[in-house]
């Protein structure tokens, strides 16, 4: 069955990196184009009562795992990249985890989504010279690394593709059919 993102990903399955030439977002063609889209179908199709849903105590619920999507982005594009302060939305509890991003809605969670892939898209648009560039990371255990542009835009894409499937699985155990990908 047809998907709202099925507008926007036939279109995109026919674009390659080279659309994009010189720029970072050919390394990324498809991330907003036929990935993101598709997450946000599937927040579309979790009924709310099951937004605190989760299929074991010591995992996240269907919210949290859509807040960690956007988290984990905020947390390596704006906070590790551009410098800019963090906070948890999603902290670990005494058995599993507790959000402490308020997303009551739909609204609330598409908005969270979509705010701080606002910054992912800005790096979209810079020369593709950008992606060796490196920026160091402090742990919270003090130990510094360093990462390339590339290495974090590719960690955080492939992040949010691993709990979109989450998401999915989620929805399927609720008898929900996901997005067809």
């Amino acid at each position: 069955m047809p998907t709202p993102a099925d507008a926007f990903t036939a279109p995109a399955l026919t674009l390659a990196g080279a659309a994009f030439s010189g720029t970072v977002k050919a390394s990324f063609p498809f991330w907003d184009s036929y990935f993101r889209p598709y997450l946000l179908d599937a927040v579309d199709l979790l009924p709310a009562e099951h937004f605190d849903w989760k299929p074991r105590p010591e995992m996240l619920t269907a919210r949290q795992v859509i807040l960690h999507i956007a988290e984990v982005e905020r947390m390596w594009v704006h906070h590790t990249w551009e410098k800019e302060p963090y906070e948890d939305f999603v902290v670990a509890d005494t058995v599993g985890w507790k959000a402490v991003y308020d997303a009551p809605d739909h609204n609330a969670l598409r908005f969270v989504l979509e705010e701080y892939h606002r910054h992912t898209q800005r790096i979209f648009g810079l020369p593709a010279s950008e992606l060796e560039k490196k920026t160091t990371r402090t742990r919270r255990d003090g130990t510094t690394e360093e990462y390339t542009l590339h290495w974090i835009l590719a960690h955080t894409e492939e992040h949010e593709i691993h709990h979109r499937a989450q998401l999915n699985m989620y929805l399927r155990m609720l008898g929900i059919t996901p997005p067809s990908v």
